[in-house]
């Protein structure tokens, strides 16, 4: 029987050096807290862009297991929550130290000293964040539809407000700070430089003082929304009473709560480290003759060995990696595969994962409710927020936090990834437009320019008209 595949992320700027640390973590010691790891882990690469692979097999036990853990222990989300943020303190208080080096005054043992523990904070931290929210997701989802959309026959919208979480991402956190900088009139060079790193994720933008500045402006004309959580919360409490929703799925909303937490904060966190190690990455790019963007199609094991020995690195070979490479990683070990093997896996991903070109409509998981028709802006990475325009409709693997100045423009969004705690849910329900994910497979069915109808009450995106 051939290997099934799991698909698991895509994006456009997820180069081998910014990714490797969560991916050795997630194929090896994530098991800490979900009883087992995705090992093997396939990144294949083609001309910069990132598609990632596991079993699906693996996925399925790992997502029965975890939803017996937390059904059967009810304080297991909460204990993982707690060590989460012990993890999270120390890492933060790391990078803060971190960040007053001067990179050019240290010699090389110094800057692999640094890197050393960096990966040893990053390996501690990762377990207790998002493997919870990441295979919990479709599971709650259903067991929470079963209950509250076919038994209780609650309304969209009272479904909307049960799943909005009570807690203020940094997103929306960070929007509240600009907003009160600007009604005072108040200089912004210290925001820019406490939210820099705000919209970096693994490797992608660098936030000056003049987008900051632009987001202020655009704020005098258009308020961001801000969440009023005290009514928020005083609305949950009267739909759980008029539902008369019993205490196991009181609980199960409240683990909710607690997703949307790890899955933000580990955000919130570890785009903070990922910004701040880049300095390191660029000063031994310099020393080693690569450029910033050469040095991350390199692994770390390569680029040690290569300041130990003083030894230049090619770029030849980082364009080569860039245009076509896989990387596998089985139990924190990575390799990149020989010509011969990636044409096997790429081969067998493709004939697991055909998809009919006649589709007429996607399902996916309904997060934030409406309904609207539009074009298709299809974004491989946030490098292309400037290609949509006003009113489009999103159309993105999974959205992050640098993909937010495309998400403000846009009447609604579609992802292959994700559920009720992604990121895409969280703010699409704080801008109140309509969104699905998890669809898995819209971006290979979509097209730029495509009109469709999304309809996020049910979880439906109907294609109206292919664009020629």
């Amino acid at each position: 029987m051939s290997q099934k595949y799991n698909f698991i992320h895509e994006r456009g700027d997820y180069p081998p050096l910014a990714i490797e640390e969560i991916a050795f973590s997630w194929s090896k010691t994530i098991k800490k807290t979900v009883s087992a790891a995705e090992s093997p882990l396939f990144m294949v690469y083609r001309n910069g862009w990132t598609r990632i692979y596991g079993y699906q097999k693996r996925y399925q036990k790992i997502v029965e297991h975890v939803f017996k853990r937390i059904s059967k222990d009810k304080a297991y989300v909460t204990s993982i929550k707690k060590i989460f943020n012990q993890k999270a303190r120390k890492f933060l208080s790391f990078i803060k130290k971190v960040k007053k080096n001067n990179w050019s005054k240290l010699n090389n043992q110094q800057l692999i000293k640094i890197k050393e523990e960096y990966i040893k904070l990053y390996h501690e931290i990762v377990p207790y964040g998002e493997p919870l929210p990441y295979f919990l997701k479709e599971k709650l989802q259903t067991v929470l539809d079963e209950y509250l959309v076919k038994e209780k026959k609650i309304s969209a919208k009272e479904y909307g407000i049960l799943i909005t979480p009570l807690y203020q991402s940094f997103i929306n956190r960070e929007n509240e700070e600009l907003y009160n900088l600007v009604k005072n009139h108040r200089a912004i060079k210290k925001h820019q430089k406490k939210y820099a790193w705000i919209l970096f994720d693994y490797a992608s933008l660098v936030c000056n003082e003049r987008y900051f500045l632009n987001k202020a402006k655009d704020f005098l004309k258009n308020p961001p929304k801000i969440i009023n959580y005290k009514k928020l919360k005083k609305d949950k409490e009267k739909i759980i009473k008029k539902y008369k929703i019993n205490q196991i799925y009181k609980y199960y909303l409240n683990v909710l709560e607690d997703l949307f937490y790890l899955m933000d904060k580990k955000k919130e966190v570890l785009t903070q480290c990922h910004f701040t190690i880049t300095f390191l990455y660029q000063e031994a790019g310099n020393r080693l003759g690569l450029s910033l963007n050469d040095i991350r199609w390199f692994l770390w094991e390569e680029v040690k060995q290569a300041l130990i020995k003083n030894k230049k690195l090619s770029p030849k070979i980082a364009q080569q990696r860039r245009k076509l490479s896989v990387t596998k990683y089985t139990n924190s070990k990575a390799v990149f595969l020989s010509s011969k093997r990636i044409k096997n896996l790429i081969s067998d991903i493709e004939k697991d994962q055909q998809l009919s070109s006649k589709k007429k409509a996607l399902k996916g998981i309904p997060v934030s409710s409406g309904k609207v028709k539009g074009e298709i802006c299809y974004l491989k990475s946030a490098r292309e927020n400037s290609k949509i325009k006003k009113g489009q409709i999103l159309l993105v693997s999974n959205t992050t936090p640098d993909f937010m100045p495309a998400i403000r423009k846009a009447s609604a969004i579609i992802t292959n990834e994700g559920g009720l705690t992604c990121h895409a849910a969280i703010v699409s329900r704080e801008l109140k437009i309509p969104c699905i994910v998890g669809t898995k497979v819209a971006t290979r069915v979509l097209k730029n320019g495509d009109l469709v109808e999304v309809d996020a009450n049910n979880g439906i995106i109907k294609i109206l008209k292919r664009k020629k």
